[in-house]
């Protein structure tokens, strides 16, 4: 008994003392945002100087959608003579290049027979070539989108204005397409609106950079014309916060005027197929930018750089959490049990006396009811309450979603241990197809969109 009281002893030390001391860290910061949530995100002025955009947009067999997605950036209210569009028809076998020139953009057309080329992050690289090699010196900034985005007739203009202030780097408001077409579609979109609003939100507040998403990211000429695009791993929008935070001391800023609205994967396998692949991408990135970012921080002592150290650390921990936690627990209960059931009460707690089985089974319960469980339900209550205007779904529809919002946590640690491990290659998605293409959010539709195979 003796040998087995040290071994739990040690198993308790790091559980308690080490293993949930990092959780809570990590966490707890990001309840802090949550709680902060009234503090109100940095406007920027109306700019004095209307300056010149390039839109860039990776395709790969997007026949269905990069027609409306031109269609719908044309909209702008932003003066047409300062933007243009382009594509790169990344390896397409349908005529996404076709639909796109005949759309109003500018199309180069990407052959690479290397499956590992096969990522939106090596289509950019080579679409910039293209533009640097043409146009240097043309554009001042650019715009990513992708392929399926809509995005408000003023986001041009609300990005202009953040150029002009000043930002070299922004990211906008994530909203969602399909936030109601089911329960899948709306916990997906309402995690990006979730993070937009508390996190994003504050770090706006308090002048501290956030991490980009892929949609609608601006960032300036200066930066391409020094790199190129330097970001070709699975979760590049991640990779480009990152390298321009550590080489270029240059914060993403989030515009929250800007909005964007991206289409959600509407089925788990698909849901979990995203996450799955990213996952791998952001855990290389964690242990090369992530833990550089962590030493910058003692040597330039800025709050992003700890700040996006810990976002990236989110994925570790999950991988912790998947394994450790069941693991441990389970080894507990029966340890716990197998002593209660065969000798009674060899090991009482200290402050009730009942046995540690009973114990460990009640605070299991509680943590799973209360802080996960009951945790999450209120943030996507608390989210849904405070963005409903910009969500443009019947709040009554999002009830389930709110209701079943930690599901996406399971799914989410759940896809990202796995694809850590499995190291998953790039695989085709079902893509929701919109028939509005009007610069706002698509109307609700009276039946389920149809679906398109795609690779973004």
């Amino acid at each position: 008994m003796e040998l087995w009281d040290k071994i739990n002893y040690i198993l308790m030390l790091i559980n308690d003392q080490i293993l949930m001391t990092i959780i809570g860290v990590v966490f707890g910061i990001q309840i802090i945002y949550i709680l902060l949530f009234f503090f109100k995100a940095k406007t920027y002025p109306k700019a004095k100087v209307q300056h010149k955009f390039g839109i860039v947009i990776p395709a790969r067999n997007e026949s269905e959608v990069i027609s409306d997605t031109i269609k719908c950036i044309l909209k702008s209210d932003y003066p047409r003579e300062l933007y243009d569009i382009y594509v790169v028809a990344d390896n397409c076998t349908d005529n996404t290049a076709e639909l796109a020139r005949a759309a109003g953009a500018t199309v180069y057309e990407r052959t690479d027979p290397d499956p590992k080329h096969h990522k939106a992050g090596y289509a950019l690289k080579y679409l910039f070539e293209k533009i640097m090699e043409e146009h240097k010196g043309e554009y001042e900034a650019f715009i990513k989108f992708d392929a399926d985005n809509h995005m408000e007739p003023d986001y041009i203009s609300r990005m202009n204005d953040a150029f002009d202030a000043g930002v070299k780097c922004a990211r906008g408001y994530s909203n969602s397409k399909n936030i109601d077409q089911n329960i899948v579609a709306g916990i997906s979109g309402l995690w990006y609106i979730r993070d937009c609003r508390f996190a994003s939100n504050f770090r706006s507040a308090i002048g501290q950079g956030t991490m980009l998403g892929g949609a609608g990211m601006m960032f300036a000429a200066e930066i391409i014309e020094k790199h190129g695009w330097d970001c070709l791993t699975a979760s590049d929008d991640s990779e480009f916060t990152m390298r321009r935070l550590n080489e270029d001391r240059i914060k993403t800023m989030y515009v929250k005027d800007a909005i964007v609205y991206e289409d959600q994967p509407s089925t788990i396998k698909d849901t979990f197929n995203k996450y799955m692949r990213m996952s791998a991408a952001l855990n290389k990135l964690f242990f090369t930018q992530g833990l550089k970012s962590f030493g910058l921080f003692f040597v330039r002592w800025k709050w992003t750089y700890l700040d996006m150290f810990m976002t990236l650390m989110f994925i570790p921990i999950c991988v912790l959490m998947c394994i450790w936690l069941p693991i441990y627990y389970i080894y507990v209960l029966l340890f716990y049990g197998i002593m209660m059931f065969k000798y009674g009460n060899p090991y009482p707690d200290l402050t009730t006396g009942q046995p540690l089985f009973w114990k460990y089974i009640t605070t299991i319960g509680y943590a799973l009811a209360f802080a996960f469980a009951l945790a999450f339900i209120l943030q996507a209550l608390l989210a849904v309450g405070l963005e409903h205007k910009r969500i443009k779904a019947p709040v009554k529809k999002l009830i389930p979603t709110v209701l079943l919002f930690p599901l996406f946590m399971i799914i989410y640690a759940a896809a990202i241990t796995i694809g850590v491990f499995k190291k998953p290659k790039w695989k085709q998605i079902k893509r929701n197809v919109a028939s509005s293409g009007t610069g706002s959010p698509p109307d609700v539709p009276t039946e389920p969109p149809a679906e398109q195979v795609s690779n973004e």
